[in-house]
């Protein structure tokens, strides 16, 4: 008869099996994280654009993501800090009232007798961009003519004569009549244009628009992103499948010792 005899060492067997969890369980986690930070980046970023009809890429770009690693489990996905005031998109994600842009904050502050307002708003008159925004080229030349720029530099009032000659400016005119102003009183606040007559050219009808009207409201956003909500939801579901995978390729990729 002939006998086998097997005496297995479960002790050191043991002592590797800890070992290898001790060691792979955190790499696993933290592959899981950084896949499920990867997957939310992107689902934030179509969830932006359904938000946004073709968001400039500022806001598209307004969250970053910092990664976890096996000593440090930690990892986020953050929206990026404004260095003056709220970001706008705080007050997108939950609606509410809007915060002064920095121009209107230069027409309120450093503008003179223009009245009580809050907010600067386009009107059917003024250029916008393919978004729907006022371009900053035009709205930087408002503010150059009405010397609201911070830098003074950059402040040209507007000249009624130009050139050697003293010609006549045929360039437009950007002002703000007084409140009390028939044209404020009949148009309301705001910015106004106006064009000189081309040499040898008839006046036919007003040359005077309203390009920027003074809102006395403040604008309000409606709740649109809600970002926490929709990040933990999909969080939660995408953790568990990343978790699986990270687990099979720290196995796979493990050496017990």
């Amino acid at each position: 008869m002939i006998e086998f005899k097997i005496k297995a060492d479960t002790d050191r067997l043991q002592r590797k099996l800890n070992n290898l969890v001790n060691q792979q369980m955190p790499y696993a986690t933290s592959l899981a994280i950084n896949e499920t930070l990867k997957t939310l980046e992107t689902y934030n970023k179509a969830l932006m654009k359904k938000a946004f009809r073709d968001p400039v890429p500022f806001t598209m770009n307004a969250f970053y993501v910092k990664f976890s690693n096996k000593r440090n489990l930690n990892g986020f996905l953050r929206r990026k800090e404004k260095a003056v005031g709220r970001h706008y998109l705080e007050v997108q994600d939950a609606g509410g009232n809007r915060p002064l842009k920095g121009f209107e904050n230069n027409f309120k502050y450093r503008g003179k007798n223009l009245g009580k307002f809050n907010g600067v708003l386009p009107t059917e008159n003024t250029p916008l961009d393919s978004r729907g925004n006022m371009t900053m080229a035009f709205i930087n030349k408002v503010q150059s003519q009405m010397s609201l720029q911070r830098e003074a530099s950059q402040n040209k009032p507007y000249q009624l004569k130009v050139g050697k000659r003293q010609r006549r400016s045929t360039a437009t005119r950007y002002f703000s009549p007084a409140l009390e102003h028939p044209l404020a009183r009949r148009g309301g606040p705001g910015v106004y244009a106006t064009k000189a007559d081309a040499p040898g050219q008839e006046r036919i009808g007003s040359r005077v628009t309203k390009v920027m009207t003074f809102a006395q409201t403040r604008p309000t956003y409606k709740k649109r992103t809600d970002f926490d909500n929709k990040m933990k939801r999909a969080a939660s579901n995408i953790m568990p499948g990343k978790m699986r995978q990270g687990i099979k390729r720290a196995l796979a990729t493990a050496r017990l010792r």
